[in-house]
C-alpha cells in the first residue's frame, strides 16, 4: 500500500474534504496492532489544533448520539492517505507519543450509500420504539432519522 503524506498546514481543509468524500463507508479502526472498531460507518476525522489531537468518529444507532468518538490520538505528527491500485483505502495518523491510528475502508466507495441507508433505518426504528411502537408514523420516523444523520454528517465537513 502506498502512503501519501499530507502537510500539517493542510490538515483542517484536507480532513473536511476527505470526510465529505468518504462518509458512511464501513471502517476498521486500528490503534497500533489492536483493532478497536469494525463495520461502523465512518463519520470523520477531526484535527483539534488547540488540543493538539486528532479524533476519529464513527456512526452508531443511538438516537441521542448517532456519532461516536472512537479514538483520540494526542500529538499527531503525520497524516497519510493510504492508496492501493490508485484507490483510497484509508488513512493513517502517526503520533510522537502514542501508537499510530489506521482507519481502513471496508469495500468499495459505493458501500457508503447502502450503509447510510441502513443507519437511517436503524435510527428510524429506534424512534419508533421510543414512541411506544405506535403505527402509522413510519415516514415521520424516517424523515426525522434522515434529518438527524444529515445534521451529524455536516459537523465533519
Amino acid at each position: 500500500m502506498k502512503k501519501e503524506r499530507i502537510l500539517k498546514k493542510d490538515w483542517p481543509e484536507f480532513l473536511k474534504n476527505f470526510n465529505a468524500e468518504h462518509q458512511f463507508r464501513p471502517i476498521i479502526v486500528k490503534v497500533g496492532e489492536d483493532e478497536i472498531c469494525e463495520g461502523l460507518p465512518f463519520m470523520g476525522l477531526v484535527y483539534e489544533e488547540k488540543k493538539k489531537d486528532v479524533e476519529v468518529f464513527a456512526g452508531g444507532v443511538d438516537t441521542e448520539h448517532p456519532a461516536h468518538l472512537i479514538h483520540t490520538l494526542i500529538s499527531p505528527r503525520a497524516i497519510y492517505v493510504l492508496r492501493e491500485d490508485g484507490e483510497i483505502r484509508g488513512i493513517e495518523v502517526q503520533s510522537a507519543k502514542a501508537p499510530k491510528v489506521v482507519v481502513e475502508f471496508l469495500g468499495p466507495p459505493e458501500e457508503a450509500q447502502r450503509v447510510k441507508k441502513e443507519l437511517i433505518e436503524k435510527i428510524a426504528y429506534e424512534f419508533y420504539l421510543r414512541r411506544g411502537q405506535e403505527p402509522g408514523k413510519a415516514l415521520d420516523d424516517w424523515l426525522k432519522a434522515e434529518e438527524l444523520i444529515e445534521k451529524i454528517a455536516h459537523m465533519y465537513i
